[in-house]
This record gives C-alpha cells, sequence and structure tokens, in this order.
C-alpha cells in the first residue's frame, strides 16, 4: 500500500505542475495531461478499494 501512496503522491505533484501550464499546451501535451489525470484517478480507486479491503479483514 505505501507504494501505491508514493505513486499517487508523485503523479499528484506532476500532474499539479501540468495543471499550471495547461493554456500553454497543444494538442498532443493536452492529450498526455488527460491520460496523467486518468491514470491518477484510477490509482485513487485502487487506494480506496485496498483500503476497504483491508478494512473488512480486521
Amino acid at each position: 500500500m505505501k507504494f501505491l501512496v508514493y505513486q499517487i503522491i508523485a503523479i499528484a505533484i506532476i500532474w499539479t505542475g501540468m495543471a499550471f501550464f495547461f493554456d500553454e499546451m497543444n494538442e498532443m501535451s493536452k492529450m498526455i495531461f488527460y491520460l496523467v489525470t486518468s491514470w491518477l484517478l484510477f490509482l485513487i480507486v485502487l487506494l480506496v478499494k485496498q483500503w476497504i479491503r483491508m478494512r473488512k479483514a480486521k
């Protein structure tokens, strides 16, 4: 679970940096931004799912 949290933090930092320059991005950069956004949301869903599993196991 630690690795998942660290990965979310790293992707969130990258996403925040990209969000500041969203207006200056070309189409390819925006596609990469949307891909990073999708990956970040996917990781958050996995983290919540794993957290719920851990709570049920206790």
